[in-house]
């Protein structure tokens, strides 16, 4: 193993740790590891355990990933062992946040947290009659980059030489070249328009998502959630726009438009570095629904005499997924986290895209293990 596939191994096993130990943090105080408890029990000792002892186990799982990988790294090549390492170690999170949350569950259910309490729902019908609206001018940035980089290669189209570089390691300039085609020549350039098309669709759709509200205080929640929305717009077209950039700068150098070397693959992530700060400091500032967002004066007085349903029953998998075939929701807020969404598996839209999903997924798994056993197709 050389020192940029150690490098590029660390890297990814630490980027994995730091996400997962940050993950309970992200998600509304009312949420922890994807259980539903009432505000007035989200400190109790038992919540508090479980996060010290799910951070403790997150970075053992961390350390120990990186001394088992690195020999491993030694009998397949370094992106099957990057892989392999990845998908172990979310694998092993993933049961680590599953156990925090059975603790919970498990106080909860015995403790009757919810025992005398009037549990209720909220809907405000003016997302309906009154949505946020998806600010479409927003998208022009990464409608030029995309514009830009087309007028570039169909420029370039004809001068093309007969292999084009594999942009493996540090300066790209790595790996086997492969023959000039459409395919390999405008993928940077098809993956800007599914950028384009799939954050369009993506915030369409969040928008028209039944909202999620807090019974307990439903006003203060609903002009909380329609910043949210406003804020989460702003940055998914931010954020697609520095894709898009960082997609502009792989195509320069895979038409070999410029030299291989460090300080280009520098410029090449630096926009993925600022999509990733811009998300960090969203997360901070505003939270998932906009629980970060300071209240107005009086909406900190605001309460129904109500609690949000409990309805763990139709979470699975610590709030990864939901399944409920009495709700026709297709599009719901994730419990894991902060702003992630997630489909109801209940409904029959739902039920196709989870598979889609899952083939997606299980082909993504099968083709990692035959790379790590040293199988390709080739």
């Amino acid at each position: 193993m050389n020192l940029t596939a150690l490098t590029l191994l660390l890297t990814t096993i630490a980027a994995v740790t730091a996400v997962w130990r940050a993950l309970p943090a992200l998600a509304r105080p009312t949420l922890p590891f994807g259980t539903a408890v009432p505000a007035d029990r989200a400190d109790e000792p038992v919540v508090a355990e479980a996060r010290r002892t799910y951070a403790r186990r997150v970075l053992v799982l961390g350390v120990a990933a990186a001394v088992l990988a690195m020999p491993l790294a030694l009998f397949m090549n370094a992106e099957a062992a990057v892989a392999a390492a990845t998908v172990a170690l979310i694998a092993a999170d993933t049961g680590a946040y599953l156990l925090a949350g059975g603790a919970i569950r498990k106080a909860k259910r015995d403790g009757g947290w919810y025992s005398g309490t009037r549990q209720a729902v909220t809907a405000d019908l003016s997302f309906r009659t009154d949505p946020v609206r998806v600010p479409w001018p927003r998208l022009v940035p990464a409608a030029a980059v995309l514009a830009a980089t087309a007028v570039v290669g169909l420029d370039r189209a004809g001068s093309l030489p007969d292999t084009l570089p594999g942009l493996g390691g540090l300066d790209l300039a790595g790996g086997e070249r492969v023959p000039t085609g459409f395919w390999t020549a405008a993928n940077p350039a098809l993956g800007q328009a599914a950028v384009l098309l799939v954050t369009a669709l993506a915030l369409a759709a969040i928008v028209r998502a039944r909202p999620d509200l807090d019974a307990a205080r439903p006003e203060a929640t609903a002009r909380r959630y329609r910043e949210y929305l406003r804020s989460l717009a702003n940055l998914g077209f931010a954020v697609a726009a520095c894709v898009n950039l960082t997609l502009a700068g792989i195509a320069l150098r895979l038409w070999e438009l410029v030299p291989p070397s460090i300080p280009v693959t520098a410029a090449i992530v630096a926009p993925l570095l600022l999509a990733a700060a811009a998300a960090i400091r969203f997360e901070l500032r505003v939270g998932a629904g906009g629980h970060r967002l300071p209240a107005l004066p009086g909406e900190a007085d605001e309460d129904t005499g109500m609690v949000q349903r409990d309805d763990d029953r139709h979470w699975h998998l610590g709030g990864f997924v939901y399944i409920n075939p009495d709700d026709p929701a297709f599009l719901v807020h994730q419990r894991v986290g902060g702003s992630q969404w997630t489909v109801n598996l209940g409904s029959p839209a739902g039920r196709i895209t989870g598979l889609i999903l899952a083939a997606i997924i299980l082909s993504a798994l099968a083709i990692t293990a035959l790379e790590a056993l040293g199988i390709s197709g080739a």
